[in-house]
């Protein structure tokens, strides 16, 4: 339900998990567990998560800059444009700092003549750099 907003949060250095193939009831259990705010649309799932006294945000919208303007609001949480740390948008993990000679072969050719810094996950070997796709997600933060 919140794939887009989940990869935002990532690439802006939030720790974002994705509930994908577990139950509601396990997604819950680890929320509580680890000190998780739980973000949803589902009236379901909040009502839930009152129940078990598990702190959430209940989004309305399904326009990306109003999910993060609330949560930015909810959490008090500072949004950077480029941010100060990133998290991989694929799982979650640490992104660490490459040279590009580190990462030659790894990535489309040519993005090593327009691009400097990049970046590689420390769980799944994913290499990111911040290419086109980073106006779109100025664009978004800057609306919101």
């Amino acid at each position: 339900m919140h794939g887009k907003l989940t990869r935002f949060l990532r690439f802006l250095g939030y720790d974002t998990l994705y509930r994908t193939s577990e139950s509601v009831e396990e997604m819950l259990r680890e929320s509580k567990q680890n000190a998780r705010v739980v973000l949803s649309r589902s009236r379901q799932v909040i009502s839930l998560c009152t129940k078990l006294q598990i702190p959430f945000i209940y989004l309305t919208s399904t326009d990306i800059s109003k999910q993060l303007q609330v949560i930015k609001e909810s959490l008090s949480l500072e949004i950077f444009f480029p941010p100060k740390t990133m998290r991989c948008s694929l799982c979650n993990g640490d992104l660490v700092s490459r040279e590009k000679k580190e990462i030659l072969g790894r990535i489309p050719a040519g993005t090593t003549t327009y691009y400097d810094e990049f970046w590689e996950c420390s769980k799944c070997s994913q290499i990111f750099w911040m290419g086109s796709h980073w106006d779109d997600i100025k664009r978004i933060i800057d609306a919101e």
